[in-house]
């Protein structure tokens, strides 16, 4: 008997984008927390624009400034308004709030699982979004509010995948429990998953997301095939992967080992030292973010 197709993820796309909707994750036409973070992926959005998508959500307007005034910025009551944390921390922090606010409902909206546990993949998610944050401040600022936003969303084709393919997923995390240091993409491929980045993809696509933000989603266990513009911030969820894993932050369908990755080092121009001092202050700086979103 021939083993079944491996699954095209083109021809797959009805199928990504149904269980995208029906975990809440694809948004409806209206305003919901998926939509509303996929506008704050805009790069171009002005701060009237994110103003006014967030103030159209009080819930999503108080976790900001509740962020905003919280000891992961540095402060304590400063910020009374939507408008002035945007003097005082900048558009891209904002963005980046607001998207972590929407990111936590978005996944909370799936139901919980056994494969997928949904406070672990936000707290996986988070720590990768800070991390690659942090990462860009010492080498490439420019960099570092879409560094947060795809370091967010690095995962977000994990509950699809599992969705589509539940044994395949159960499959793939007893692999990588016997042997952490396998190749993500290749175990997909042996328990004939449609890949997770793939997933993403298809959804990010239907939000009409930038072209930097799929690329450093879609190529982030392997930044090295990113297109050429995009791959440094590929690279720098890459190494934000590496650093929450080493921090401790690791999720049961990543690569459990926290091996750096010597190129991105080089391409970042970003030391061991450096890296090492990330990763000490992460759990700090995360917990400080996780409760500050906290309700």
């Amino acid at each position: 008997m021939s083993a079944s197709p491996l699954p095209d993820p083109i021809a797959e796309i009805p199928r990504i984008l149904k269980a995208a909707s029906a975990l809440g994750i694809l948004g409806g036409a209206g305003l919901s927390a998926p939509r509303v973070l996929a506008a704050l992926c805009n790069p171009r959005a002005s701060n009237t624009e994110v103003s006014a998508l967030i103030l159209q959500e009080p819930g999503l307007a108080a976790r900001v400034l509740k962020v905003a005034n919280s000891a992961f910025y540095g402060r304590a009551r400063s910020v009374n308004s939507i408008e002035g944390s945007l003097v005082v921390l900048g558009l891209d922090a904002v963005r980046g709030i607001a998207a972590a606010a929407c990111l936590d409902r978005t996944v909370m909206r799936a139901p919980e699982s056994a494969l997928i546990q949904r406070t672990a993949l936000v707290s996986h998610s988070l720590a990768v979004a800070t991390a690659a944050e942090a990462l860009a401040r010492l080498r490439h600022r420019e960099l570092s509010g879409e560094a947060f936003m795809a370091g967010l969303l690095h995962n977000l084709g994990v509950p699809i995948q599992a969705m589509l393919n539940a044994q395949g997923v159960k499959d793939l995390i007893a692999a990588l429990s016997r042997d952490p240091g396998q190749d993500v993409r290749e175990l997909e491929l042996q328990h004939r998953l449609i890949g997770h980045e793939a997933c993403a993809t298809v959804v990010f696509e239907s939000w009409n997301l930038p072209a930097p933000l799929i690329d450093a989603v879609a190529f982030h266990h392997h930044p090295r095939e990113a297109p050429a513009q995009n791959r440094r911030l590929a690279w720098l969820v890459h190494a934000g992967l590496q650093v929450a894993r080493g921090a401790g932050f690791g999720f049961p369908l990543e690569p459990l080992h926290a091996l750096r990755d010597a190129e991105a080092m080089a391409d970042l121009g970003i030391s061991d030292a450096a890296l090492d001092e990330l990763q000490a202050a992460l759990p700090e700086r995360l917990a400080q973010l996780q409760a500050a979103l906290a309700d």
